[in-house]
């Protein structure tokens, strides 16, 4: 058998909780079940029935007491139990430690004690887990800590019987110590003191032991001592302190010895002698004179003091929300409120006696009996109570005892007490034999209900675990409201609730009650589903009818009020009533706001063509203009701002939007009542088609508008799509240019402008564009226009028509690359200046402007009788100027014929240039003896075999170069054999040019000078000459230019040191 066991085998079956052990005490305390409902089926509007209803379940039990399987090694004295670590002391002093987690391993610990000492009574232990005070009713005091197996007596707390201790909260498991903490003492006194743990032998573990407080009544215990820090101030304390009959609170700051130390290390003296203040001694001095403090009269010689936190995590502990005070009268509870309480202040609030319930006595089953419990422990919604042979839940929100169960005990067993796990929640009942685990499982499981009771709809819901609950919640509160009369709260939680819709449609409308009913439906459809659209779409379209009736009806009050104020009105000021003109303005903007929003959420799921009708059947344009804009219809809202002749209206409209198609379909109304701005919306919308506004720019006539001055609207529009959006379509230039031509004036520098803008890449319509101006009398365009088409005779003889020489001069400079047509336009002025005008003096100034007219060029327009008196000066200055010319020309051919006779002297000196070989000289090629053959050398002294320069610069030639030079080759060979057969070779030839000879003989098709020299001597041969010409071309080809010089070597850069045929090169480089 197990060193503890389950307490009850039955709690395998599936409906309840696994069993409990010392090793298993973590219970749930957020696993609760689902519901507390009877049979009583709830249907939801879902159509299925929540499990959670209680249909076909048994409910886990809330409370159930568990005997734990331990064999007590004597009678049990006491027991605490705190982070799972659960320490006994049995008699005669024995302590016993289990950690809940290893719950196998059993400690004792070892107390040094003397034969009289006496007896233990009570123990103390931390939050923690980690620090244990033992006390003995002879006043002796051990310590214990968790890592030790012996404790150790505290010297400084002899003679103090220890009755209550207020653990520090601000304890780390990071900190060995304890931090300060209060002591209460059977004969009144408070005491603060400071434990840490040492190995030292001679240091002791309190730090200090210095009383900060006394009831002064020496026979009162303090039996429940606890302390809290202010949320909102770390210096703030409030200290809660009882006996058996009064409740002690202290507020107050804490003294300067410890503000100025860190929260982790205190600095207190270990001796009261040094006189140094302790943390809480400053704060409860405040308290010496007139202690406040409540007092509850009763025999009772013992009390506790409980507190409850929903936040019991041991590294984020929260402060206490709720305390319980066992009296003699019953059990004293409420909330602690920390706020800014200061000094004499009180922290309870809410505050109730709990008086013990009554049951029957035993002997008389018709006489109650009150009966005084022994312990009570405190939880969130219950208070337990340990009586001498049973165990009582009551429920704190009732006064209703919920769970009651008998303590099984021996003839000589006693019910000794009850203590808690705050950290873990866990509750453990002890007898001087047995130990009992109370197991709370789901507590708050029936909280909804009680709260639905007490009308507290709100808490209620908090408490409600699944829909089946909450729709009890909401349906009896909406009942509650309707009841009371209050339709529009009742309206918001029957929307909330599942009673039929038909059911709660009918009571709204029964009582004729329209704005109640529209809050029900504005909540109902707010619960749909998405795929719920043909509900949403209906309950929407009867709200939208709701909702106009509305607004009418507020309409009509608020005139038939207006009406009656002002007949009543005797020049006092109108106070708003329910009844006013002001109240119904009112409401008929909140109801306006109200279905403006109502249409912005739902204009998704509204029929279209439903919503217009009943929106226009009300009446109300501007409702109908809202929607239209919510669902995008700007067709309509433009169309009705059209119609109201509200220009600017339906321009703003039009300015919102994207699709070009609105701007096409409304422009041509709105361009011929409101020109200019229509066209600034335009200009804002770059990605129109300007070839579709076409229709609405031809609508627009410039003359009906008022201001005659302003500008064309249409032109301006153009011209920025124009010169701003670079368009090229040639309808728009066309239409422009038809605009600038047709307007009423006479002034053409608009039209110009346009043109020469265009350029030669023009893209209007030349012929069109000329005949427009012709007709419209643009004698200056038209000029223009002739230019652009290069008809620079017409362009001038136009503008000589019209009398303008100044443009007939420019035009006759355009043709800047035909100086004969240059010429020839200047004449043709020259003529009408001089036969036209007859002024010979004009003649003259005109002739200056011209680089081409001569005097001679005019004379044949002048006149055969006519004064030479005023063109003198032009003929004298032109013979001079032919004279200056014809000096310059014989100067030239005298530098050219020097020119000629030097070329000559530099020919006859190359013929006799020459060159000094040394014997030894080689090839650059091919690098062997250069004499041995016939040879080329360059004037850079670079000299080269015949053959080995022809190989080279054969590499670097075209195909139709080598091509010639092979053709070459042949003929030369062709033409000195038939000569050597002759006899004609020189009889005379020297022995190193027939060396020369031989050796080159050998190389087919080569060709030396020496061949040639050799028939200097021979008679004359008609084919010498040709010959000698073959020889010039062919050295024309390979000798042009040295091979490594000249192009030839720059041509070769790209090739590579050893060609690709020259293995034994590469090979021969190996390694």
């Amino acid at each position: 058998m197990s060193l503890i066991d389950d307490f009850n085998e039955s709690s395998e079956t599936s409906y309840l909780p696994a069993s409990v052990s010392f090793g298993d005490t973590h219970l749930p305390q957020n696993g609760y079940a689902a519901g507390f409902e009877s049979a009583d089926n709830v249907r939801l509007e879902t159509g299925y029935v929540s499990i959670s209803s209680g249909f076909g379940q048994t409910e886990i039990p809330i409370f159930a007491l568990n005997y734990v399987q331990f064999q007590l090694p004597a009678r049990l004295v006491d027991m605490v139990v705190s982070n799972d670590i659960l320490i006994m002391a049995v008699e005669p002093a024995r302590i016993l430690r289990i950690n809940l987690d290893r719950p196998l391993e059993v400690e004792e610990i070892e107390i040094t004690r003397k034969p009289g000492d006496g007896k233990i009574v009570k123990m103390f232990f931390d939050p923690t887990g980690r620090h244990l005070i033992i006390t003995t009713d002879h006043g002796e005091n051990f310590y214990l800590y968790e890592k030790w197996r012996r404790a150790k007596q505290l010297s400084k707390l002899k003679g103090v019987t220890i009755s209550s201790i207020a653990w520090n909260k601000q304890a780390t498991l990071t900190d060995p110590s304890t931090r300060e903490i209060l002591i209460g003492t059977r004969n009144g006194l408070i005491y603060e003191t400071c434990l840490e743990p040492t190995d030292e032998f001679f240091r002791k573990e309190e730090k200090y032991f210095k009383q900060v407080y006394s009831i002064h009544e020496s026979t009162m215990p303090i039996t429940g001592l606890h302390f809290e820090q202010f949320p909102v101030n770390n210096r703030k304390y409030f200290v809660m302190a009882t006996t058996p009959t009064r409740i002690y609170q202290f507020v107050g700051y804490i003294g300067p010895s410890s503000a100025g130390t860190s929260r982790g290390s205190p600095s207190f003296v270990e001796s009261d002698d040094r006189g140094e203040r302790a943390m809480f001694e400053s704060m409860f001095s405040k308290y010496d004179v007139n202690p406040g403090f409540q007092e509850l009269p009763g025999e009772l010689s013992y009390s506790e003091l409980h507190f409850f936190s929903r936040f019991y995590d041991l590294q984020q502990q929260g402060v206490a929300q709720t305390f319980a005070w066992l009296t003699g009268p019953g059990i004293y509870h409420g909330d602690l409120i920390f706020g800014s309480q200061n000094v004499g202040d009180s922290v309870i609030d809410n505050v109730q006696l709990l008086q013990y319930p009554a049951t029957p006595s035993e002997d008389e089953s018709s006489k109650l009996v009150t009966e005084i419990p022994i312990s009570v422990a405190i939880t969130e919604f219950h208070f337990i109570l340990l009586y001498k042979d049973r165990i009582r839940a009551v429920c704190q929100l009732n006064d209703q005892i919920v769970y009651e169960e008998m303590i099984p005990t021996s003839q000589d067993e006693e019910v000794v007490g009850m203590v808690v796990d705050d950290i873990k929640r866990t509750f453990w009942i002890y007898t001087t034999f047995s130990i009992y685990e109370l197991s709370v499982e789901n507590e708050e499981r029936d909280v909804w209900k009680l709260y639905l009771e007490k009308s507290q709809y709100d808490m209620a819901l908090q408490y409600c675990k699944d829909p089946a609950q909450k729709d009890k919640v909401y349906t009896a509160q909406a009942k509650d409201y309707f009841s009371q009369r209050r339709y529009q709260m009742s309206a918001k939680y029957f929307a909330e609730s599942a009673v039929p819709f038909e059911e709660v449609t009918l009571k709204f409308v029964e009582k004729s009650e329209r704005d109640a009913l529209r809050i029900y439906l504005v909540k109902k459809l707010e619960r749909f589903r998405k795929k719920d659209r043909t509900q949403k779409t209906i309950l929407a379209t009867w709200l939208v009818e709701i909702y106009l009736s509305k607004l009418n009806d507020l309409e009509d009050m608020a005139s038939s009020a207006h009406c009656t104020s002002a007949s009543n009105n005797n020049g006092d000021v109108e106070t708003p009533t329910n009844n006013s003109a002001a109240y119904y303005e009112e409401q008929l903007g909140e109801i306006k706001d109200e279905f403006k929003s109502f249409l912005e959420t739902y204009s998704n799921v509204l029929h279209k063509a439903t919503t217009y009708k009943l929106v226009a059947s009300h009446g109300r344009s501007n409702e109908l203009l809202y929607y239209a804009s919510l669902i995008g219809d700007s067709d309509r809202v433009i169309s009705h701002w059209i119609v109201q002749k509200e220009w600017q209206k339906a321009l703003d409209v039009l300015t919102r939007q994207v699709v070009p198609e609105t701007f096409y379909k409304f422009s041509p109304v709105l361009m011929e009542n409101a020109p200019r701005e229509t066209v600034d919306v335009w200009m804002r919308q770059p990605n129109l088609n300007p070839r579709q506004l076409i229709p609405s720019l031809l609508r627009y006539d410039h003359h009906k508008i008022s201001e005659k001055v302003a500008q064309n609207q249409a032109i301006r529009y153009l011209s920025h799509v124009v010169s701003t959006l670079g368009n090229t379509d040639p309808a728009i230039h066309n239409l422009l240019l038809t605009l600038y031509a047709t307007q009423p004036t006479d002034d053409e520098t608009a039209l110009l402008t346009f043109l020469k803008n265009e350029g030669r890449e023009m893209h209007y319509n030349l012929g069109y564009a000329l005949r427009l101006c012709s007709q419209n009398g643009r004698t200056q365009s038209c000029v223009h226009i002739y230019s652009q088409m290069d008809l620079y005779e017409e362009a001038v003889e136009l503008a000589l028509k019209h009398h303008d020489l100044e443009l007939a001069r420019i035009n006759a400079d355009k043709p800047e690359d035909n100086d004969a047509l240059r010429k020839k336009l200047w004449l043709s002025i020259a003529k009408h200046v001089v036969q036209e005008n007859k002024d010979i003096k004009t003649a003259m100034e005109f002739l200056q402007q011209s680089d081409l007219l001569k005097i001679e060029d005019i004379l044949p327009f002048f006149p055969d009788f006519v004064l030479i008196d005023d063109f003198k000066d032009e003929i004298c200055q032109a013979l001079e100027d032919y004279n200056i010319h014809i000096e310059e020309l014989k100067t030239e051919m005298d530098e050219a014929t020097k020119s000629a006779d030097s070329i000559r002297l530099d020919i006859r000196e190359l013929k006799s240039r020459f060159a000094l070989i040394n014997a030894v000289e080689k090839c650059y090629l091919c690098h062997y003896p250069l004499l041995t053959r016939q040879f080329y050398i360059f004037p850079c002294q670079h000299a080269f075999h015949a053959d080995c320069l022809i190989d080279e610069t054969t590499k670097y030639l075209s195909t139709r170069q080598i091509r010639r030079l092979a053709d070459l080759q042949e003929q030369l060979s062709r033409e000195l054999s038939s000569t050597r057969n002759k006899g004609t070779a020189a009889p005379n030839m020297g022995a190193t040019a027939k060396l020369m000879s031989a050796a080159a003989g050998n190389i087919k098709g080569v060709i030396f000078p020496s061949d040639a020299a050799a028939l200097d001597g021979a008679q004359s041969d008609p084919r010498l000459g040709h010959a000698e010409q073959l020889k010039d071309e062919l050295d024309e080809i390979v000798a042009s230019e040295c091979a490594l010089c000249g192009d030839i070597m720059i041509k070769s850069i790209d090739q590579p040191f050893i060609a690709d045929d020259d293995a034994d090169v590469i090979a021969s480089w190996t390694v």
